[in-house]
């Protein structure tokens, strides 16, 4: 049954941070806001004995509130819902006054919305910054951007999950309008295998799932839309694979083994898909908080007769969604950050994704560079074609204006392969850039091979170097004809 699988995942995750705070009398590594997210799901478990609760809270107290990184919002959040659900008064020392680091992207600023709404404090100014930031960054397609280069899937998936909250709180029907808005958007991106979160920062990171499987839950509560039950099986199924024997998730949902780290260092490859402000131990007891949370909306609604939405195709002028008999696609303008990126199509095949994402950081020295995205590279002056650009996406065509030259890029999506013809003028020599996942090995200078499928190529590829994104290391090819047929046949 869905509620206990759902059950399952975030009992699970409360017994792995509870023996660990025990033994180690604490986290030992840096965090932000994981202590009193932690408080909650132990105690939605029924696991916060005093001793678990004095470590936590010590821990909370040893945290330097004067650094201006101190995450009040998150931290005000996760204890006025601790206070609500508890009644335990003998922390509101902690949150008064209430103070906020007030940063300005979406997500922070309508957790901050939340909290003063949850405290009962400038109520009328919380409704306002909550409408204005949704006027402003949500779109007509339901997406909303976490500022104007974030198209991120997951801070749009934890925003819905601030408006619900805050439409809980109000029932002012603008929220849930723009709730229900922004649900259909992300549904259109739950692929067969339930990966979700491949477009944006944050990119299949544990964080953005206890969210997505939040909101779920409320949009089924809001709905009672049977295939909704279905997408919330699918999430499921896509993240209980990551969950170790221990209860544990990774950080990202990835194939890739690593220790819990201190603290995060961007240019250490062990950690791809993390960024420099990532914490272990904020994003796991995150997850299990509002996995748990989406279990108490679920416990009283019927949950019988799953059914499962059919994939269909979608556009807007920032993504495309394929659906073919065999596989589904997903491209996407390049525009903003980095990760926003899908110039080759991201592509689930007999449920597993084959092609890779695109990004990760880029403001602090990383191991991440924009030869990482598959886009032309120019040899003379050693810049990818995406540098100072424009770009546009209609049906199944991807164009770039930059002021190194022109891509128009065409897609054929036919039942068993996928065809892309790119088209690149530039007086600057520059060369294809094509990565697939390091799986992909060279049959010969026109073929590539992989298990589920074969790259072949009109013209010689030549691998060039590796690059990373948050699916793991990737390898690169590259050609020089100004025009280029490249198929990706499905086995």
């Amino acid at each position: 049954m869905l509620l206990n699988k759902l059950n399952k995942i975030h009992n699970k995750i409360s017994t792995y941070i509870y023996s660990y705070i025990n033994k180690n009398n604490g986290f030992k590594s840096r965090s932000f806001y994981g202590e009193i997210f932690s408080l909650n799901l132990l105690y939605k478990n029924s696991m916060l004995d005093e001793n678990s609760k004095t470590i936590l809270l010590n821990s909370f107290e040893n945290i330097d509130k004067k650094d201006p990184e101190f995450h009040w919002e998150f931290n005000n959040y996760a204890f006025l819902n601790y206070i609500i659900d508890s009644d335990d008064k003998t922390v509101e020392k902690y949150i008064t006054p209430l103070t906020f680091r007030n940063v300005r992207v979406t997500n922070w600023t309508l957790l901050r919305s939340v909290s003063r709404l949850l405290a009962k404090k400038d109520e009328n100014l919380a409704i306002e910054e909550a409408k204005d930031k949704i006027k402003t960054f949500q779109k007509d397609s339901g997406h909303i951007y976490d500022k104007k280069d974030d198209k991120s899937f997951q801070y749009h998936c934890f925003s819905m999950a601030m408006i619900a909250e805050i439409y809980e709180e109000s029932k002012d029907e603008y929220f849930k309008n723009s709730f229900l808005k922004g649900i259909d958007f992300i549904r259109n991106f739950i692929l067969s295998n339930g990966e979700t979160l491949y477009i944006g920062r944050g990119q299949n990171q544990s964080f953005g799932y206890g969210a997505l499987i939040y909101i779920l839950a409320l949009a089924y509560k809001y709905t009672n839309d049977k295939t909704i039950l279905g997408d919330l099986e699918k999430v499921y199924t896509f993240l209980s694979k990551f969950q170790n024997e221990d209860g544990s998730f990774p950080l990202v949902m990835n194939e890739i083994k690593n220790d819990i780290p201190k603290i995060i260092n961007p240019k250490d490859t062990n950690y791809i898909g993390w960024y420099p402000y990532n914490n272990y131990f904020d994003y796991l007891p995150f997850m299990g908080y509002f996995i748990a949370k989406a279990t108490d909306v679920l416990k009283n609604l019927d949950l019988s007769d799953i059914q499962y939405k059919s994939q269909t195709s979608y556009m807007d002028d920032s993504f495309q969604k394929i659906v073919k008999p065999n596989y589904e696609a997903v491209i996407a303008k390049s525009e903003g950050y980095w990760t926003n990126d899908m110039p080759m199509p991201f592509i689930v095949y007999k449920g597993i994704s084959i092609t890779p994402m695109y990004g990760g950081e880029q403001f602090q020295k990383s191991f991440y560079t924009l030869e990482g995205i598959a886009l032309p590279w120019c040899r003379i002056t050693k810049t990818s074609l995406r540098k100072y650009f424009i770009s546009s996406l209609s049906k199944n065509r991807l164009k770039i204006f930059s002021i190194f030259g022109y891509l128009k890029r065409d897609f054929d999506f036919k039942d068993d392969e996928i065809i892309i013809t790119t088209d690149v003028y530039s007086p600057l020599f520059c060369r294809h850039n094509y990565l697939f996942k390091s799986s992909i090995i060279q049959k010969d200078e026109y073929t590539l091979e992989d298990k589920y499928f074969k790259v072949i190529s009109d013209a010689p590829l030549k691998f060039f170097t590796f690059e990373y994104c948050a699916s793991g290391l990737l390898k690169s090819f590259r050609n020089k004809n100004k025009l280029n047929k490249l198929t990706i046949r499905l086995k």
